[in-house]
Protein backbone atom coordinates (compact mmCIF):
# COMPACT_ATOMS: atom_id res chain seq x y z
CA UNK A 1 0.00 0.00 0.00
CA UNK A 2 1.22 3.33 -1.11
CA UNK A 3 0.00 6.57 -0.33
CA UNK A 4 0.46 9.84 -2.06
CA UNK A 5 -0.56 12.92 -0.98
CA UNK A 6 -0.60 16.82 -2.22
CA UNK A 7 0.40 19.11 -0.11
CA UNK A 8 -2.44 21.36 1.27
CA UNK A 9 -2.62 24.78 -0.34
CA UNK A 10 -3.19 26.56 3.37
CA UNK A 11 -2.07 25.70 6.66
CA UNK A 12 -4.21 25.04 9.68
CA UNK A 13 -2.54 28.32 11.33
CA UNK A 14 -1.81 31.32 9.40
CA UNK A 15 1.28 33.63 9.96
CA UNK A 16 -0.36 36.41 11.32
CA UNK A 17 -2.04 33.47 14.11
CA UNK A 18 1.30 31.99 15.00
CA UNK A 19 3.01 35.18 15.14
CA UNK A 20 0.23 36.69 17.78
CA UNK A 21 0.60 33.79 19.50
CA UNK A 22 4.37 34.00 20.14
CA UNK A 23 3.72 37.71 20.49
CA UNK A 24 6.01 38.23 17.80
CA UNK A 25 5.47 41.83 16.03
CA UNK A 26 7.99 41.97 13.61
CA UNK A 27 8.64 40.66 10.20
CA UNK A 28 12.69 38.94 10.38
CA UNK A 29 11.32 36.02 11.42
CA UNK A 30 8.39 35.31 8.98
CA UNK A 31 10.23 33.00 7.16
CA UNK A 32 10.94 30.64 9.73
CA UNK A 33 7.77 30.83 11.59
CA UNK A 34 6.30 29.68 8.50
CA UNK A 35 8.05 27.03 8.65
CA UNK A 36 8.19 26.25 11.55
CA UNK A 37 3.73 25.83 11.21
CA UNK A 38 4.35 23.70 8.22
CA UNK A 39 6.30 21.57 10.53
CA UNK A 40 3.99 21.67 13.85
CA UNK A 41 1.22 20.67 11.45
CA UNK A 42 3.06 17.42 9.75
CA UNK A 43 4.16 16.60 13.34
CA UNK A 44 0.15 16.90 14.33
CA UNK A 45 -0.82 15.02 11.36
CA UNK A 46 1.72 11.85 12.02
CA UNK A 47 0.92 11.89 15.44
CA UNK A 48 -3.14 12.21 14.94
CA UNK A 49 -3.16 10.18 11.57
CA UNK A 50 -5.84 13.12 10.20
CA UNK A 51 -5.70 15.09 7.24
CA UNK A 52 -5.76 18.64 8.64
CA UNK A 53 -6.46 21.03 5.47
CA UNK A 54 -8.01 19.19 2.57
CA UNK A 55 -6.27 17.48 -0.32
CA UNK A 56 -6.15 15.54 -3.13
CA UNK A 57 -4.74 11.86 -2.31
CA UNK A 58 -3.80 8.54 -4.36
CA UNK A 59 -3.84 4.92 -2.63
CA UNK A 60 -2.15 2.28 -4.44
CA UNK A 61 -3.33 -1.32 -3.46
CA UNK A 62 -1.42 -4.63 -5.10
CA UNK A 63 -4.82 -6.31 -4.63
CA UNK A 64 -7.99 -5.55 -3.37
CA UNK A 65 -8.41 -6.10 0.35
CA UNK A 66 -10.60 -9.30 1.73
CA UNK A 67 -12.97 -6.69 3.27
CA UNK A 68 -13.71 -3.13 3.44
CA UNK A 69 -11.31 -0.66 2.96
CA UNK A 70 -10.55 1.91 5.51
CA UNK A 71 -8.86 4.59 3.59
CA UNK A 72 -5.67 6.66 5.08
CA UNK A 73 -5.73 10.24 6.40
CA UNK A 74 -9.24 10.97 7.98
CA UNK A 75 -11.44 12.64 7.78
CA UNK A 76 -12.37 11.01 3.88
CA UNK A 77 -14.45 13.61 2.03
CA UNK A 78 -15.22 11.89 -1.20
CA UNK A 79 -13.59 8.99 -3.41
CA UNK A 80 -13.07 10.42 -6.81
CA UNK A 81 -12.46 7.91 -8.60
CA UNK A 82 -10.90 4.27 -8.45
CA UNK A 83 -8.27 3.22 -11.38
CA UNK A 84 -7.30 -0.99 -12.33
CA UNK A 85 -3.98 -0.55 -14.03
CA UNK A 86 -4.05 -4.31 -16.80
CA UNK A 87 -0.90 -5.62 -17.48
CA UNK A 88 0.16 -2.89 -20.19
CA UNK A 89 -0.24 -0.17 -17.69
CA UNK A 90 -3.24 1.23 -18.85
CA UNK A 91 -6.32 2.14 -16.13
CA UNK A 92 -9.61 1.22 -16.56
CA UNK A 93 -12.10 3.31 -14.15
CA UNK A 94 -14.27 0.70 -11.66
CA UNK A 95 -17.55 2.66 -12.23
CA UNK A 96 -19.02 4.34 -9.08
CA UNK A 97 -21.62 1.54 -8.94
CA UNK A 98 -19.95 -0.98 -8.07
CA UNK A 99 -18.91 0.51 -4.62
CA UNK A 100 -19.87 2.33 -1.43
CA UNK A 101 -18.05 5.04 0.39
CA UNK A 102 -18.42 5.64 4.13
CA UNK A 103 -17.58 9.85 4.50
CA UNK A 104 -19.17 9.72 8.09
CA UNK A 105 -17.04 7.28 10.16
CA UNK A 106 -13.21 7.61 11.07
CA UNK A 107 -11.86 6.45 8.69
CA UNK A 108 -13.35 6.95 5.79
CA UNK A 109 -14.33 3.42 4.35
CA UNK A 110 -15.06 1.84 0.38
CA UNK A 111 -17.35 -1.40 0.68
CA UNK A 112 -17.39 -3.57 -2.49
CA UNK A 113 -21.03 -3.89 -3.74
CA UNK A 114 -20.30 -6.05 -6.54
CA UNK A 115 -16.60 -8.21 -7.96
CA UNK A 116 -14.05 -5.70 -8.33
CA UNK A 117 -12.06 -6.25 -11.58
CA UNK A 118 -8.69 -7.81 -10.62
CA UNK A 119 -5.78 -5.60 -11.37
CA UNK A 120 -3.33 -7.14 -14.57
CA UNK A 121 0.08 -5.23 -12.85
CA UNK A 122 1.13 -6.81 -10.33
CA UNK A 123 2.21 -4.44 -8.11
CA UNK A 124 0.03 -0.57 -7.66
CA UNK A 125 -2.45 -2.06 -9.81
CA UNK A 126 -5.37 -0.17 -8.05
CA UNK A 127 -5.33 3.32 -7.72
CA UNK A 128 -7.51 5.10 -5.23
CA UNK A 129 -8.26 9.08 -5.81
CA UNK A 130 -9.27 10.77 -2.84
CA UNK A 131 -9.62 13.44 -1.06
CA UNK A 132 -9.18 14.14 2.70
CA UNK A 133 -8.95 16.66 5.06
CA UNK A 134 -11.67 18.94 7.45
CA UNK A 135 -11.88 21.56 4.88
CA UNK A 136 -9.68 24.52 3.10
CA UNK A 137 -9.17 26.97 4.81
CA UNK A 138 -7.68 27.41 8.80
CA UNK A 139 -11.36 27.68 10.05
CA UNK A 140 -12.59 24.30 9.51
CA UNK A 141 -9.96 22.66 11.16
CA UNK A 142 -10.90 21.91 14.87
CA UNK A 143 -9.99 24.53 17.46
CA UNK A 144 -7.92 22.46 19.68
CA UNK A 145 -5.81 20.91 16.99
CA UNK A 146 -4.99 24.78 16.30
CA UNK A 147 -4.37 25.25 19.72
CA UNK A 148 -1.50 22.59 19.96
CA UNK A 149 -0.23 23.17 16.78
CA UNK A 150 0.42 26.66 18.26
CA UNK A 151 2.09 25.38 21.18
CA UNK A 152 4.07 23.27 18.92
CA UNK A 153 5.70 26.45 17.08
CA UNK A 154 5.95 27.94 19.75
CA UNK A 155 7.94 25.19 21.63
CA UNK A 156 9.87 24.50 18.36
CA UNK A 157 10.64 28.26 17.79
CA UNK A 158 12.22 28.25 21.34
CA UNK A 159 14.10 24.95 21.65
CA UNK A 160 15.30 24.34 17.99
CA UNK A 161 16.34 20.53 17.50
CA UNK A 162 13.35 18.95 19.24
CA UNK A 163 10.52 16.96 17.05
CA UNK A 164 7.92 14.76 17.26
CA UNK A 165 6.53 13.04 19.98
CA UNK A 166 9.40 14.80 22.38
CA UNK A 167 8.05 18.32 21.26
CA UNK A 168 4.16 17.53 20.93
CA UNK A 169 5.20 16.43 25.26
CA UNK A 170 7.13 19.09 26.03
CA UNK A 171 4.87 21.57 24.56
CA UNK A 172 2.02 20.48 25.80
CA UNK A 173 -0.42 19.68 22.54
CA UNK A 174 -0.37 15.82 23.28
CA UNK A 175 -3.72 16.60 25.05
CA UNK A 176 -5.28 18.62 22.93
CA UNK A 177 -4.74 16.49 20.00
CA UNK A 178 -5.42 13.07 22.68
CA UNK A 179 -9.18 12.99 20.87
CA UNK A 180 -7.88 12.59 17.70
CA UNK A 181 -5.61 9.67 17.63
CA UNK A 182 -6.37 6.71 16.45
CA UNK A 183 -4.43 3.86 18.19
CA UNK A 184 -3.09 0.89 16.43
CA UNK A 185 -3.07 -2.48 17.80
CA UNK A 186 -0.31 -4.62 16.48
Amino acid sequence: MNLIEDMPENEPVTLDDAKAHLRITHDADDDAIAALVKTARQICEEYTGLALITRDCRLYLDQWPKHTLSLPKPPLVNVAAINVYDAGGDASAFPAAGYAVDTIGRPGRIEMTGAPPWPGQALSGIEIEFSAGFGASADDVPQDLREGIKRLVAHLYMNRGDAGETAIRNAGAGNLFAAYRRLRLS
